[in-house]
């Protein structure tokens, strides 16, 4: 019985040594190869241009070229009374913010494509470097909207946003992907 334990015991460990022997190795004098990763040029961010109210701003949305004015403007408690007269659940600004609404006009100048959107959610009031978007309002009669649709190359629409912004420096921001890529500053 002795030997068969023997035996046994025998197996075991050559079976050990036999299985390990392929992991272990001794060190090597080659040095491994270093895969060099490629670097990456970044890609400048271009400057949003900045006109003043009263001017026209042309900018390049993913090769097509729009022209956007601000027509008009309602500010603070005349804002309010057209929001007002529009609906009673319209938003109303808290103690130190105003009411802003502005009749935006927007044409599509040129590019490779037949239409193009034009959506309320391209625009946006930026005030002391912070953007904030246009709130959903009921306007009252006279006072269309601009509503998400398209527009054909060589046609203008027009309608009014409508903001809830703080006081301080603002301008109107033409955004795509919420990258601005222009401002139109708003004269108080």
């Amino acid at each position: 019985m002795k030997k068969i334990w023997y035996v046994f015991g025998l197996l075991i460990i050559l079976t050990a040594v036999t299985l390990s022997a392929g992991c272990i190795s001794g060190p090597s004098d080659t040095p491994a190869p270093v895969t060099q990763v490629p670097t990456a040029t970044p890609t400048p961010v271009p400057t949003p241009a900045e006109v003043m109210q009263g001017q026209e701003l042309t900018v390049t949305d993913t090769g097509k070229t729009i022209s956007i004015r601000i027509l008009q403007k309602k500010f603070g408690s005349e804002a309010e009374e057209i929001l007002a007269k529009g609906s009673a659940k319209n938003p109303k600004p808290a103690p130190g913010q105003y009411a802003v609404m502005l009749k935006i006009s927007e044409t599509y100048e040129s590019g490779d494509e037949a239409a193009k959107v034009v959506a309320p959610y391209h625009y946006e009031i930026y005030v002391n470097g912070i953007g904030y978007p246009a709130v959903s309002a009921v306007l009252p009669n006279g006072y269309t909207p601009l509503s998400t649709t398209n527009i054909l190359k060589y046609a203008k629409i027009e309608g009014w946003l409508t903001y809830i912004i703080p006081q301080g420096d603002a301008k109107l921001a033409y955004e795509v992907k919420d990258e601005p890529l222009g401002f139109i500053r708003i004269n108080y």
